[in-house]
């Protein structure tokens, strides 16, 4: 059991970066800031410190872990690089894409659920990319959330999971994106997105000329496959309230959440409708969490609001589908997991 200690990073800088640093260097885990979602750090290249974070997390093994690098040439040292590779991490990094790689000896199996392959990042985040540099060590992170519950995009919801499960949490305000990063297999020729990002299919396709998107990315994985990304293979993101998607022609879309909403209601419930701001006046008298004018607001809220519905004690969370265009496609990949792949059409 840890005294949690949380530092503003945004105040002090330095005493949160060279405390995280020190910490990393002795083998502990860190909770940091990056611009997608916050992470739950530890020396990649260590397997007690690495088997720390699933234990704060409560993570299952055969869950891989991205890893988080300070630039191009340290990716080098970890994985092996292709043009394509290369060409991608240059246009993309620092930011919110990580790129699924062979992996060269030297990063333990758990970090990497004993594939062959591994996932690279670096993230755009000043504060975890100083952490990185001065420590020497590449950083192996997933959310910093328990696992299988919302991700963190805030200090608070990292306090609220992790207060005496590890040492330290940098606080950086609200991230920029709110959802992790894109997660991109670039093994073979045509790039292949495993998780949805900020980094769109549109914006790799441009670059790489075509792309790929996982059957996952919207649907489980079969019974025996591997999970070659995070947030593949379990319900990811859910919050203690039930999640429901309904997807369909606006309309339809309201008729039905009005008459599940208010079914629910009756039997003693307590739903709620997660809608865009312009909707909600379909919902005035219903209880609703809106989202913001656009899917990129959605995208930096969802999570947030997921917690939201928790701490309002609601039992049943609506929401009412976006294009799975974009940042869309991100969206819906996590309210889909998020809701255990309970996705409702309506004509």
């Amino acid at each position: 059991m840890y005294k949690t200690e949380t530092i503003n990073i945004k105040t002090d800088f330095e005493t949160g970066i060279e405390k995280a640093v020190a910490l990393i260097k002795a083998g502990e885990v860190v909770a940091f800031p990056t611009e997608t979602v916050y992470g739950l750090g530890a020396n990649a290249f260590s397997e007690e410190a690495v088997r720390k974070i699933f234990k704060a997390k409560g993570r299952p093994a055969d869950n891989p872990l991205i890893v988080h690098v300070a630039d191009i040439a340290q990716a080098e040292t970890l994985g092996e690089i292709s043009d394509k590779a290369r060409m991608l991490m240059e246009a993309f990094w620092p930011g919110p894409f990580t790129a699924v790689v062979r992996k060269k000896a030297g990063i333990p199996d758990v970090v990497t659920a004993g594939l062959d392959t591994i996932g690279l990042r670096m993230p755009k985040n000043p504060g975890i990319l100083e952490v990185i540099k001065r420590s020497g060590f590449p950083i192996a992170a997933p959310s910093a959330n328990i696992s299988g519950s919302p991700s963190p995009t805030e200090a608070f919801h990292v306090e609220t999971d992790m207060a005496g499960r590890i040492p330290l949490i940098l606080d950086g305000g609200h991230t920029e994106y709110g959802l992790e990063s894109t997660v991109c297999d670039l093994t073979s020729d045509t790039p292949l997105i495993l998780r949805p990002g900020a980094v769109t299919a549109e914006d790799i396709k441009e670059l790489a000329g075509m792309v790929e998107i996982s059957a996952s990315v919207l649907q489980p994985l079969n019974e025996n496959e591997t999970a070659a990304s995070p947030g593949m293979k379990y319900t990811h993101y859910a919050p203690n309230a039930q999640v429901f998607v309904v997807k369909g022609p606006k309309e339809s879309t309201v008729a039905q959440i009005r008459k599940m909403y208010e079914k629910d209601e009756s039997g003693g419930g307590k739903p709620i409708v997660f809608c865009f701001a312009s909707d909600s006046v379909y919902f005035k008298d219903m209880n609703v969490l809106t989202q913001g004018k656009d899917v990129t607001e959605v995208a930096r809220s969802l999570f947030k609001n997921l917690r939201e519905a928790d701490a309002m004690a609601c039992t049943t969370v609506y929401f009412q589908a976006v294009p799975e265009t974009g940042i869309g496609l991100a969206v819906m990949n996590r309210i889909i997991r998020a809701a255990g792949f309970k996705l409702i059409l309506v004509k």
